[in-house]
């Protein structure tokens, strides 16, 4: 796997490239870029490049307003940003400019082994505990992302049977099927029926929807201390 970790902050960079060595040791290689046109550079003289974990904000790239002209200059890579904003604009406005992920700076390193396997298979990762928050009074209008939530949304929580809450808990914390299974000594499939009757039973569309469900509601529905 070739990541790029593109950010102004060399120390920081150090940190991303040493939880990623620590992950995937020789399975990994590494670039970095501390610039926009680094990284543009970098992205396309590399074509064995599989990720680019890319900050807001660097030299040639100021902030969110400029991400989708960004993205768009770069080759068909999945981008994922490393912010550390939880504003829900912000974590939205990143998904629709194009970008597959959004993982906080104060996460733990250890996040990444969830978040990357997902956003390599295709699938979206946004932090359900940063959307959750209520701190920025903003809520999302309805829309095509997948980060909508429907304004009648009120999910019933206790229609879930006890396997299908520790799969949802595991879930919000970014764990993909294979790595749900292994927790639970489950089947993969056996996982992928429970997510689906999950979406189903909460009426939501998508993994990031029921993740940030839950993360609102469990506290207040009763389950926190579900088995």
């Amino acid at each position: 796997m070739v990541v790029l970790i593109a950010d102004d902050h060399a120390l920081f960079r150090y940190g991303i490239a040493l939880a990623l060595e620590g992950l995937y040791g020789k399975d990994v290689t590494i670039l970095q870029a501390s610039t926009a046109e680094e990284t543009r550079r970098i992205a396309h003289e590399t074509s064995t490049l599989d990720l680019i974990l890319l900050d807001l904000m660097m030299p040639g790239l100021n902030g969110i307003a400029e991400l989708k002209k960004f993205i768009e200059t770069l080759p068909p890579v999945p981008v994922v940003i490393v912010s550390g904003s939880r504003q829900r604009a912000t974590i939205r406005s990143a998904i629709e400019a194009g970008a597959r992920g959004y993982v906080l700076k104060s996460s733990n390193g250890e996040i990444l082994k969830h978040v990357l396997p997902l956003v390599l298979s295709g699938e979206l990762y946004v932090p359900a505990q940063a959307v959750a928050t209520e701190d920025s009074g903003q809520e999302f209008e309805p829309g095509a992302s997948p980060l909508d939530e429907a304004g009648d949304f009120n999910p019933d929580f206790r229609s879930l049977t006890p396997r299908e809450t520790q799969v949802l808990k595991l879930l919000t914390l970014g764990y993909s099927n294979k790595e749900i299974a292994r927790s639970l000594g489950m089947l993969e499939g056996t996982v992928k029926v429970h997510v689906k009757s999950i979406m189903k039973k909460l009426g939501v569309n998508n993994r990031t929807q029921a993740a940030i469900a839950a993360n609102r509601s469990f506290s207040r529905q009763g389950l926190s201390g579900a088995a």
